[in-house]
């Protein structure tokens, strides 16, 4: 135990000239300046990926684009590319999921928790509603498209029970009409189309495309209708997946549902 003595004339607010209030507010500046420097390297990651895809996106590039010296920073905040590509899918996925469970819960609250519309519109919604609010800055769809089937399941919050497992199994319950199997499989097929194709819409919105509808809610309105249209549409003749021998028709309910 040290006594006052051994400690200087200098109480231990003050020492050498240097206060404890200045010594929290260089350790506090720096804590902003870290986390300044990690969300500039999430943000310039979804940028970069979303523009050029996965593999032509180095460490550098993101790091030279967020300002950083160190060519070695995303290495240094997150540990390796995939670290950070979690970073941004994180980020995302949990406010998207949060916007889902409020969106959901209105819907309840109004008796359409079982409606297809009402569902597809909470499942969607909030990336939409997140490219509305940021026109010319958001890369989020592309970049979406580009990692998240491959990168997305690896984040420990899509392993637990989240909103969007929610509204996918209620959709599923909702497709009576399809094996639920085949139910999951179209919905995740939607998903990617509707995806994909504001991925194409941001990618023609950046280089002024105007061949085609380039008006934001309409391409929006055009994408709802067309996936209710296919989450709505039986199995083809072609091939009847909901046959006994189909493999399909007998995978176990709890791959979908996650009971």
């Amino acid at each position: 135990m040290q006594r006052r003595s051994d400690l200087g004339d200098n109480p231990p607010e003050e020492r050498d000239g240097v206060s404890m209030e200045d010594t929290r507010d260089a350790r506090d500046g720096e804590a902003r300046e870290t986390k300044d420097a990690k969300t500039a390297m999430i943000e310039v990651a979804e940028k970069l990926i979303g523009e050029r895809g996965l593999d032509d996106v180095s460490m550098r590039d993101v790091a030279t684009a967020a300002g950083q010296r160190n060519n070695s920073a995303v290495q240094y905040h997150f540990g390796s590319r995939d670290g950070l590509i979690m970073q941004v899918l994180r980020r995302r996925l949990v406010a998207l999921d949060a916007s889902r469970k409020e969106r959901l819960a209105t819907a309840d609250e109004q008796g359409l928790g079982a409606d297809l519309p009402t569902l597809v519109w909470v499942l969607f919604e909030p990336i939409v509603e997140l490219l509305r609010a940021q026109p010319e800055s958001t890369h989020y769809a592309r970049f979406l498209q580009r990692v998240g089937p491959v990168m997305a399941p690896g984040i420990p919050e899509a392993e637990l029970r989240t909103a969007t497992d929610d509204v996918v199994v209620r959709l599923i319950d909702v497709l009576s009409h399809l094996p639920r199997r085949v139910a999951f499989e179209r919905i995740d097929l939607a998903t990617q189309m509707f995806t994909g194709a504001l991925a194409v819409y941001e990618d023609r919105r950046d280089a002024r495309n105007t061949v085609v509808n380039t008006r934001f809610e309409d391409v929006v309105a055009h994408l709802y209708d067309m996936t209710e249209a296919a989450l709505r549409a039986g199995v083809g003749p072609r091939e009847r997946l909901d046959s006994p021998s189909s493999p399909v028709a007998d995978a176990p309910g709890s791959e979908v549902d996650g009971h």
